[in-house]
């Protein structure tokens, strides 16, 4: 599953593995807002996606759809901003990320995907010092990971939400932007995570002592990043890559 906008509008797709085409699960609405970031519930029985809204100062949504598709429902808005992840069954847990009303804190909420029921689960003091880049939710559920950058190298801050002591893991050998969102390996035992630098974009698999092995590289700077299904047999992967025109101008 995935959003696009390559015909000129927003829309969520969903390919087979062995498909050559994708089949719509949903079209952009009417409501000014962009449909992103489709991930399965917990149970597997609903997609789970944000409406990211066209104006900033319109809120943001998560909506849900039968897997088998159907007309969008609503679940939970914030206006603070919003990311959704969802662990895997026999765990029963979606999170949203977003930021605090006066903007001094993450927050790591909870939600029901049927009722909307909001459940704070941790708080996190945001450092002015350390640039986030991106998020991702382990597939028990247990932990909550967060890509952290600092001049010297990649950090990722392992937040348990079942209790226990807090974990970072330091990216041994590689100094360079962390660069798309976190994906948890289908095991548990390791994290892919993007780098970004002048030279080219990397695709790591990380392992929770910190150990880094490259899985795909190409020359530019975006946005990279990996998600594998559940058996963990693949790895669907995501490089962007923009194109610009220079022209000089005279006589004006």
């Amino acid at each position: 599953m995935f959003d696009s906008s390559s015909n000129g509008t927003s829309r969520i797709l969903k390919q087979g593995i062995s498909e050559d085409t994708a089949q719509l699960l949903v079209a952009e609405p009417q409501r000014p807002v962009f449909p992103l970031w489709p991930r399965l519930s917990s149970d597997g029985t609903w997609i789970v996606y944000v409406e990211a809204p066209k104006t900033p100062s319109a809120p943001m949504r998560v909506m849900r759809i039968p897997v088998s598709g159907g007309v969008p429902q609503f679940v939970v808005e914030s206006a603070k901003g919003l990311n959704d992840e969802c662990a895997r069954a026999p765990a029963n847990l979606c999170v949203a990320l977003e930021e605090s009303e006066d903007d001094k804190d993450l927050v790591v909420t909870a939600f029901d995907t049927l009722t909307g029921k909001r459940n704070v689960l941790r708080t996190i003091e945001k450092d002015p010092a350390v640039h986030l880049f991106g998020s991702g939710l382990s597939p028990d559920g247990s932990t909550f990971a967060i890509s952290r950058s600092y001049e010297a190298g990649i950090n990722i801050r392992l937040l348990l939400l079942v209790g226990g002591p807090d974990r970072e893991i330091v990216v041994k050998g590689w100094s360079n932007l962390p660069w798309g969102p976190l994906s948890w390996s289908a095991d548990g035992k390791g994290l892919y995570v993007g780098s970004v630098s002048p030279q080219a974009s990397t695709l790591l698999y990380v392992d929770l002592k910190g150990n880094a092995r490259v899985l795909w590289q190409y020359k530019g700077s975006g946005v990279i990043w990996g998600i594998p299904p559940p058996d963990g047999r693949y790895l669907a992967i995501e490089g962007r890559v923009s194109n610009s025109n220079v022209w000089m101008l005279q006589g004006f």
